[in-house]
């Protein structure tokens, strides 16, 4: 067997030392990277920690941003957005024994980025970096998240004037400085996510969105946060089905001077189909007068004979619909011995 040469064994230990030492370098980190951190403003309002190795993500619109160091280093801050813009003004040479704070404008989602440079703390001008600008990322995801009410019932039986708001929860973007809630009946939505054409605005206050709607109906409700004049995406639309209770908004008699007299009435919006009417002398019990149907305008007419004076009782019941919820109104009225005649 031929043996190598000492000289090629020297050479070839001298380059394995060289390679095990350029892998270790990694591993050991410079002293300036662990004595660097830097926290951004959580959901829940506390500072929370940025690990370069796992960027966190959050909702915080205008975060407020902590760089600290070790009392023996000195460091350099600069800010970036997600479109590697200057997202504020940059910190120069901080004595690392005084932490910095800058809060952030929001300029959209996105991944943002703030490169921290070390350098020795005899260093006071901040002239030779003690290695690389060290890198902590964050992600804004700003989204408004939107109650959940499939259906709701926008008034109270027998007040037909009187609608009652929805009061929608909204789960909101810390650090947002406006929001708008948008909603519509029957409503197709862009690609954007806003609504199509002509839509409502709803106030919001106290975590909820009040949402007065007009009538009853399928309604689409989308919403977005905004600060700094930039918007987050538009949330995912919430459906809510609108129902009225069945009611009369009117009821008159066309004639009065019997013994056949005729009313007109109209339903609430949303009525259609027919309408029973019902007629009853004083406490006693309903007879039926027969249907009457809804024209589109919610109108409705009907007939009845009546040959004796005193109190009655009229009533028009409805089987209900997708809007409007089954239901009877009763109203009252006097006949006259003058009005009926004989």
């Amino acid at each position: 067997m031929r043996r190598r040469p000492p000289h090629r064994r020297h050479c070839s230990q001298s380059i394995l030392l060289v390679v095990a030492a350029a892998l270790l370098a990694p591993a050991a980190l410079p002293a300036s990277a662990s004595a660097l951190a830097v926290t951004v403003t959580g959901d829940d309002g506390n500072p929370l920690a940025v690990n370069p190795a796992a960027p966190p993500s959050i909702r915080t619109l205008r975060p407020l941003v902590g760089v600290g160091a070790d009392a023996g280093t000195r460091y350099s801050v600069a800010f970036s957005d997600p479109v590697s813009k200057p997202a504020a003004g940059a910190i120069a040479c901080q004595d690392g024994a005084t932490p910095s704070s800058v809060q952030l404008p929001f300029r959209g989602n996105g991944r943002y980025t703030v490169a921290v440079t070390a350098f020795a703390g005899t260093d006071t001008g901040c002239t030779l970096p003690l290695g690389p600008a060290a890198s902590f990322a964050f992600s804004i995801a700003g989204r408004v998240v939107l109650g959940s009410v499939p259906r709701f019932v926008m008034r109270d039986p027998g007040h037909p004037g009187r609608i009652k708001p929805l009061a929608l929860p909204v789960n909101a973007d810390p650090g947002s400085q406006t929001r708008e809630v948008r909603f519509a009946a029957n409503a197709k939505l862009r690609r954007d996510g806003s609504i199509r054409g002509r839509s409502l605005r709803a106030p919001f206050k106290a975590g909820s969105a009040s949402l007065r709607f007009p009538a009853p109906g399928s309604y689409t409700v989308v919403a977005r946060d905004a600060a700094d004049g930039v918007e987050t995406p538009w949330s995912a639309p919430a459906r809510i089905r609108v129902v009225t209770p069945f009611d009369v908004t009117s009821l008159r008699f066309t004639d009065t001077t019997g013994p056949v007299f005729r009313l007109l009435g109209r339903a609430i919006p949303g009525t259609t189909g027919v309408v029973r009417v019902a007629l009853a002398r004083g406490n006693g019990a309903f007879q039926r007068l027969g249907r009457a149907r809804v024209d589109g305008a919610g109108a409705f007419g009907a007939r009845f004979t009546v040959r004796t004076a005193g109190a009655y009782r009229l009533r028009v019941s409805y089987r209900g619909n997708d809007l409007v919820t089954r239901g009877e109104v009763v109203r009252g009225f006097r006949v006259g011995t003058a009005i009926v005649g004989s």
